[in-house]
């Protein structure tokens, strides 16, 4: 049974709004029919309901009043990162499993917190499970830090009656998942930081260095070889519209964040970056590897197999994966294998689809799909080496190949005079 805040309308016209305790929002509904009252709507009851909690909200989490009446300001404050979610499940796990109530363990939790914005949030929920809701069904409450593959293990852990099992096992879910952060960030954030500086070096080189020589160069009289000509009229055209070229870059950059965020766009581009070397087949291995793990937690923790399905579809970061892996969900719901859907995509090798074939019919699907977790992290891990060794020297050469085109269409004119003096 859950607790619900109703809005309603009433037979004269007067609005009515109350909570009332029952199993779903179907059951709510069909009890204020029966008082001949028609729902306008029907939520889940939270903590910004109750006008008894010790903080009320006045613009959401960021700026509330306390126990005292005073008004407190969040401005500034993160929210809590994945790191900090890890460590209070494994803290939840623990105290549960040592006898701990959970709502107590929620309080202590809660004000052992750092974090402000995640203290302000266990807090609610604690609130909401005293209000007699379950554990995921508070957890739910805050999808931008409790995501769907959460609540979903959490409430097979609930039905299980292994809550604290589940809760180590996320933890490890966890850690496994910023582990692989953290591979894409290096294999990613380097290239990106090295273009920055060549940018840099460039048109510092352009504004500050080339305006010098091309005073010099015009007060001889002489003539100029083409090459220089051409990287001074870049230098002078830099200099005189630099606004111009920077409110269009922003302009270009803005727009292409609006269309990424479209559906169209956003399957465009991760279409395309599945396509590029390097990247591509790096993106395909983390994806094989977080489908993989994914499953393999859930299938463990009790979470049936279409459910798991529609989450990894959910978290899988990338549109045309997603929309893969919902066909796989489509093909199972009709009656196929697992490992059939799989093999019609190009995003999963022969060797998984054989694993997963396996483990099907051995009944060991989720140790299977650990395993093959298990070999992907390395794998992942070996590409963004292969990757980094690879994307350093191409790099290198090529700032030095601009900065030295620049350098060598400067001293040509006196390289040329050099030249007329020795003739």
């Amino acid at each position: 049974m859950a607790i619900f805040v109703y809005k309603a309308q009433q037979k004269n016209g007067l609005i009515r709004e109350g909570k009332i305790k029952a199993k779903d929002r179907a059951n709510v509904r069909s009890n204020l029919l029966r008082m001949k009252m028609q729902p306008l709507s029907i939520k889940l009851f939270t903590a910004e309901d109750d006008v008894d909690m010790e903080e009320t909200p006045i613009l959401g989490r960021w700026v509330y009043r306390d126990r005292n009446g005073n008004i407190q300001i969040r401005f500034g404050k993160r929210a809590p990162s994945s790191k900090e979610v890890a460590i209070f499940t494994k803290q939840m796990a623990v105290m549960m499993k040592s006898g701990v109530p959970m709502i107590q363990a929620l309080g202590i939790l809660a004000r052992q917190q750092s974090n402000s914005v995640f203290q302000y949030t266990l807090l609610k929920i604690q609130k909401i499970v005293e209000n007699g809701s379950k554990l995921s069904e508070a957890f739910a409450s805050f999808p931008d830090t409790f995501d769907s593959l959460y609540v979903a293990m959490v409430a097979a852990g609930e039905v299980s009656g292994n809550l604290d099992t589940i809760l180590l096992k996320l933890v490890s879910y966890i850690d496994r998942a910023n582990k692989v952060k953290g591979q894409v960030k290096s294999a990613l954030v380097y290239p990106v930081m090295v273009v920055l500086v060549a940018i840099a070096v460039v048109i510092s080189l352009l504004i500050f260095v080339v305006p010098t020589f091309a005073q010099q160069y015009t007060e001889t009289g002489r003539e100029l070889p083409m090459l220089t000509r051409w990287v001074i009229a870049v230098s002078d055209g830099l200099a005189a519209n630099w606004m111009q070229i920077a409110g269009g870059a922003a302009g270009v950059g803005l727009a292409g964040q609006r269309i990424l965020k479209t559906p169209r766009g956003r399957l465009w581009f991760d279409r395309w970056i599945l396509l590029v070397p390097g990247i591509g087949l790096l993106l395909r291995k983390i994806a094989v590897g977080r489908f993989c793990s994914t499953m393999a937690s859930m299938l463990t923790s009790g979470v049936n197999l279409l459910q798991a399905l529609t989450i990894c579809a959910s978290s899988a970061g990338n549109s045309v994966i997603e929309q893969f892996v919902l066909n796989v969900r489509t093909g199972v719901e009709k009656g196929q294998k697992l490992s059939e859907p799989l093999g019609q995509g190009r995003l999963f090798p022969e060797m998984v689809i054989s694993m997963v074939a396996v483990g099907e019919t051995t009944g060991s699907l989720d140790e299977m799909l650990e395993k093959v977790s298990d070999f992907y992290e390395e794998e992942v891990d070996l590409a963004v080496q292969a990757m980094l060794s690879m994307i350093e020297p191409i790099m290198i050469v090529s700032i030095g190949g601009i900065v030295a085109f620049i350098l060598i269409a400067m001293y040509l004119p006196i390289f040329d005079l050099a030249g007329g003096v020795q003739t």
